[in-house]
């Protein structure tokens, strides 16, 4: 009885113990880039939909409250009442950061819109790219962030005008699938969705180290001819946002998958290290300070490339293309220049397409991202766990890399990531 009575000591202690562990956050909103000159591009259906809504309570704030609500989460506690943030209670403050939007149009066969009863169909895919920051409110100084991704695919629809892809863009945040990452029931799950991030995050007020893109000029080198014939004629003209696109991929990845606290990346943003925020339900303007990376990756795209392969053996007019990106990731120390790993990674995919489609560049450059560097990011912050005991690890090393980088260089690189993670 008493062994018991002990137990029963031991295990109320644990949890007090443990729910003592988790970290009060006050949830503060969904926020847009309040610098966005470029958000009627960018962020186009995103800035309708605020429009749409100005003055009255918002689609995508009412579906995250009640997601918040309904759910607990291992390591935090959030708190939706901004009144809450106090010295008593917490000056941590969360917020979802809209970092971009890619709206795709695909125009299907003839054929199959016939068997819809439709004339001329679509199917459209949104792509909404966002940051999960916590921030000191108080201060409005950065803590943490991580990158993730929704995806959102409509049913064969007639051609939409620029009211009803607004109207479609409200529907993928009414209800929380969007947050889930299960909109569709799409099969595929190599998005970071905003559920997997929280469920398990672990957070401190302060961190000693941040890993970022260099964000100096020369940070991130794009080789423009070998990229404009597969990106949107906007992103050519403002590469900021390719740039963006990629880079933030890449450290969304390295984040999750090692627990290292990354800087996320704006170009320019050096410019006085703030990053300005709006909030869809307010008229201030909030500048949160960005810290500088305390270490470095440089990044360099070769390019993208887009090859037809072959004719298929078994059906008519349809196509096997091969897409590809290059791109080198050079992590080091600016201060000491200490290089702890530079690595040039390629990867290729093929994709069947029916010769009756004309694809458009918005439709290559999301076939270039899923195909090519949205899994060659994950790829990668995998790899860097190997101990290269796996015949199959060793093979993904020689094919990417084509032999410039060894295991013994990413199992060194990895004691590197061990030394700056923020959860020993």
């Amino acid at each position: 009885m008493l062994r018991i009575f002990l137990v029963i000591i031991v295990f109320l202690t644990l949890s007090k113990h443990t729910y003592a562990q988790k970290i009060d956050v006050v949830w503060s909103g969904f926020s847009i880039n309040a610098d966005f000159s470029d958000l009627k591009i960018s962020a186009k259906y995103t800035a309708r939909l605020i429009e749409r809504f100005k003055g009255k309570k918002n689609i995508i704030d009412e579906t995250l409250r009640n997601f918040l609500e309904s759910n607990s989460f291992n390591n935090i506690n959030i708190f939706l009442n901004t009144e809450l943030i106090s010295d008593e209670t917490s000056k941590i403050a969360m917020s979802i950061f809209l970092d971009q939007e890619i709206f795709e149009e695909f125009r299907l066969p003839d054929e199959d819109c016939k068997k819809l009863n439709i004339n001329e169909c679509y199917i459209y895919n949104i792509s909404n790219y966002y940051q999960l920051i916590f921030f000191d409110f108080k201060k409005m100084t950065y803590i943490k962030a991580v990158p993730f991704q929704s995806v959102y695919v409509s049913d064969p629809l007639p051609k939409l005008n620029e009211e009803e892809k607004t109207d479609l863009l409200i529907e993928s945040y009414k209800n929380i699938a969007w947050l889930k990452g299960d909109q569709n029931n799409q099969g595929e799950k190599n998005n970071l969705s905003f559920l997997d991030i929280i469920e398990n995050i672990e957070l401190n007020q302060f961190y000693e180290f941040y890993l970022g893109i260099n964000p100096n000029e020369d940070g991130f080198i794009i080789n423009n001819e070998k990229v404009k014939d597969l990106i949107p004629d906007y992103m050519y003209s403002n590469t900021s946002l390719l740039k963006r696109q990629i880079a933030n991929t890449f450290l969304g990845e390295i984040a999750l998958k090692h627990n290292v606290v990354v800087v996320p990346y704006y170009e320019g943003y050096g410019i006085g290290n703030t990053l300005k925020k709006k909030y869809l339900d307010k008229n201030e303007v909030y500048s949160l300070t960005i810290p500088d990376p305390t270490y470095y990756i440089d990044i360099t795209l070769r390019g993208f490339v887009k090859k037809e392969y072959k004719k298929d053996s078994n059906v008519k007019d349809l196509t096997w293309w091969i897409y590809g990106t290059g791109i080198n990731l050079r992590f080091y120390e600016p201060l000491l220049e200490k290089e702890y790993l530079h690595v040039k990674l390629t990867k290729a995919n093929y994709k069947k397409i029916p010769d009756i489609l004309d694809l458009t560049k918005t439709n290559d450059f999301l076939n270039i991202i899923n195909l090519t560097y949205k899994p060659l990011a994950i790829e990668f912050a995998n790899i860097l766990n190997s101990d290269f005991k796996n015949d199959n690890d060793k093979k993904w090393l020689e094919k990417t890399t084509k032999n410039t980088t060894n295991s013994k260089e990413i199992i060194e690189f990895k004691k590197f990531l061990n030394r700056i993670s923020s959860t020993k």
